[in-house]
């Protein structure tokens, strides 16, 4: 058994000596040949429990006896019945672990060859099952900042540090283990026994996961299991509770000992095209066994989305998203202030009748000659055709408002669009100059709203040339000393 803190149960099994012989006669040789006896010698029992485990001994002495039969009190099986012929002997039995704690009714019956009545002693014992968790983790994701619907994760790692991921929901079920590493995993235990479950506080909608109308394609899990005191199958049920309707991937091989890492597609890799679901099972598969505490370990449960051709959140109404930075050192990882000034033009291009959403910069938030640790910038990261021409459009404008804190070169907003995709914010500030094409927009026309029904605010459409990757990405900074704004930004051919 592996791991296993032993207990020992033992039955002593105490015998009143009585004799008429001297002080010098051997009394117990004497009894144990039965001289003088007329039945069994077989009093009360007493236990001596040493602390938790999965094996009771039982070591019973006695008088008058030619052999013990002890019965361990496993219902489910006939093995824990066990004959000791040996007078010092004893009998140990390695009862089930497929649950943390069970009491069992130990019967001990004293047996002889001389005609005496059979003697009968029954203890009822609690076994409290325990094991120690590993002490291993999987490599933490490297996917990209929005590119992640978390549900458990400790995040990306980078430099060292755990970065959480910007989409999540919050999962229950199973023990976390937290690591010495800072990594924290999943224990499902007794799975023989039952399901482990891992319930998420919202239901996920796979077409809307990421955003509106932005699906997620695949789900990843990291499982860890040792064989001999775990299972060698797994079975993974999405369940969705408010449909009844279950999505299930079995069978699945687990690796003897270590983290195995598995990818499956929502669409083709389940019983059935994943729409929605709640909640997480995990079972033994199908053909396989579960042995002693039947415990796996889960971490890195996540979905994910490929970097796209399409700006998200281009009109701002989820204000930050798919903007934000995950790592920023010694920066603002914020991109700009959320504001309700934005164009009176919808993102189709339409006239709303009124303001809509739009990202804004201050004076304290702006960069170039500005630049401080306040500093925002605007990011999003995109996959497109390799060496093909391409626009980005957007509108901005700047407050006209006079200042005496006017920076080199004028206000501005700038917009670039970046020959690669960055972790951290400050290696995309480091390499602005690394560019695919940039506006620089001096036009300072006030807020969008200024004139109600106006076209207040200037459209750029800005050509560019991808790389031989096409991985490309669009930021935005603003250098002003007063406010400046930008809205309906687009990537197109």
């Amino acid at each position: 058994m592996n791991l296993l803190k032993k207990v020992i149960f033992t039955l002593l099994i105490t015998g009143f000596i009585v004799s008429c012989e001297d002080d010098n006669t051997n009394v117990l040789n004497e009894n144990f040949t039965g001289t003088g006896l007329t039945e069994i010698t077989f009093p009360n029992l007493a236990i001596d429990e040493e602390g938790d485990g999965t094996v009771v001994t039982v070591t019973p002495q006695g008088l008058g006896v030619d052999y013990y039969v002890v019965d361990f009190g496993d219902l489910d099986t006939t093995s824990d019945v066990i004959k000791i012929t040996e007078l010092a002997g004893s009998a140990s039995y390695d009862y089930p672990n497929e649950f943390e704690e069970v009491t069992y009714t130990i019967t001990v019956t004293a047996k002889s060859n001389k005609g005496f009545a059979d003697v009968v002693k029954t203890e009822n014992v609690t076994v409290t099952h325990t094991f120690e968790s590993i002490d291993t983790a999987p490599s933490s994701p490297n996917r990209s900042f929005y590119n992640v619907f978390s549900i458990f994760t400790d995040g990306a790692k980078v430099d060292g540090s755990f970065v959480p991921y910007a989409i999540a929901d919050a999962a229950t079920g199973g023990k976390a283990v937290v690591l010495e590493s800072g990594n924290s995993i999943l224990e499902f235990s007794r799975l023989g026994a039952a399901a482990g479950v891992l319930a998420l506080k919202d239901e996920v909608v796979i077409a809307n996961a990421m955003y509106d109308g932005v699906a997620v394609k695949n789900i990843h899990f990291d499982v860890h299991s040792n064989f001999e005191t775990g299972i060698d199958k797994l079975k993974i049920t999405l369940v969705d509770n408010s449909n009844s309707v279950n999505y299930v991937m079995d069978a699945i091989d687990l690796t003897d000992g270590d983290w195995a890492s598995f990818n499956y597609d929502l669409t083709t890799d389940f019983s059935a095209p994943v729409v929605q679901f709640d909640e997480i099972k995990f079972e033994v598969g199908t053909g396989g066994t579960a042995n002693d505490h039947a415990t796996i370990n889960v971490d890195n449960v996540y979905m994910s989305k490929e970097t796209g051709s399409t700006i998200i959140n281009g009109d701002f109404n989820s204000k930050q998203d798919f903007w934000k930075w995950g790592v920023f050192t010694d920066g603002e990882k914020n991109p700009f202030g959320s504001s309700s000034d934005g164009s009176w033009t919808n993102y189709d291009g339409t006239d709303n009748g009124s303001k809509t959403a739009g990202a804004k910069w201050s004076s304290s938030q702006s960069g170039g000659p500005l630049k401080s640790s306040s500093s925002r910038y605007a990011y999003q990261p995109l996959v497109l055709t390799p060496n093909t021409d391409y626009i980005l459009e957007y509108e901005y404008t700047l407050k006209s408002d006079s200042s005496n804190n006017e920076p080199i070169g004028g206000r501005r907003i700038v917009g670039l669009i970046l020959d690669k995709h960055y972790t951290d914010g400050a290696d995309a500030v480091s390499n602005i100059s690394s560019n695919l094409g940039s506006h620089v927009g001096t036009i300072a026309e006030g807020k969008f709203s200024n004139k109600i029904g106006s076209e207040v605010g200037t459209l750029v459409k800005m050509p560019f040339t991808t790389n031989d990757s096409g991985e490309i990405a669009v930021m935005f900074y603003a250098v002003t000393p007063v406010d400046g704004w930008i809205d309906n930004v687009k990537v197109y051919k």
